[in-house]
């Protein structure tokens, strides 16, 4: 995964707001939320929560559906999974230690 696009999506949810809708989403999945329910849930205004998706949907973090004339909302599973997934491994506890000798010798 490009350094780019985790800057991004990192980017993306640095805001309370996104990382709410995202929390949301994920507990209805895989049905979704309609955008007025999920206002609700995180008790956000209706214009706050549709701006706060399409920048999500910008980013692919959400997607959405129509069903019977609403719009329906999804959080992009596989791709949080990657990105966790790869900061986990990359970044984190996971992360394959290198020996100081090793990288002693790449100096």
């Amino acid at each position: 995964m490009e350094a780019k696009l985790i800057a991004r999506y990192l980017g993306a949810m640095s805001i309370e707001e996104r990382v709410q809708i995202i929390q949301c989403l994920l507990e209805a999945s895989p049905d979704g939320r309609e955008m007025l329910d999920v206002a609700a849930r995180i008790e956000l205004g209706a214009a706050a929560v549709s701006k706060q998706l399409e920048s999500l949907m910008g980013l692919e973090l959400v997607s959405v559906k129509t069903r019977e004339n609403n719009k329906v909302y999804f959080a992009n599973t596989a791709l949080l999974e990657q990105l966790f997934d790869f900061m986990y491994h990359q970044y984190g506890p996971a992360r394959e230690k290198v020996s100081p000798a090793v990288e002693d010798s790449d100096g």
